[in-house]
């Protein structure tokens, strides 16, 4: 888990909350995600008008995050989509970079570690 200090926090009551704790994703937060990101649309083809779902990369940025976030202070997680509607743009920002930053860091974690099996060959 990581913690990071947001710039203005959300406020509760008269209380600021503003040290953010992030988790890494596990594969049912994608998979939630992926549903929340998902509207469907209706689409022209030769058969006339149909419906097709239609994927939104910004919505699942945003669905993906809220999961990561396991508390703002005394706001427990996962955030709704209301409450980081309430963030600054720059905390927003602050949150966004260290969810990528944690990726990172676990992403070289592994190439480190060397998985036996993460590599294919051509046996």
């Amino acid at each position: 888990m990581f913690k990071v200090t947001l710039h203005k926090g959300l406020k509760v009551g008269e209380k600021i909350q503003n040290v953010a704790t992030l988790r890494e994703l596990n594969a049912g937060d994608v998979l939630k995600a992926m549903e929340e990101s998902e509207r469907v649309v209706m689409v022209p083809t030769a058969n006339g008008i149909e419906p097709t779902l239609l994927m939104s990369n910004a919505l699942m940025g945003v669905n993906t995050l809220r999961r990561q976030i396991v508390s703002i202070g005394e706001i427990q997680g996962p955030l709704e989509r209301e409450q980081l509607d309430l963030l600054s743009d720059r905390d927003l920002d602050i949150l966004q970079t260290c969810a990528s930053d944690m990726e990172k860091a676990i992403a070289k974690a592994l190439i480190e570690r060397g998985r036996p099996g993460a590599t294919s060959t051509d046996d």
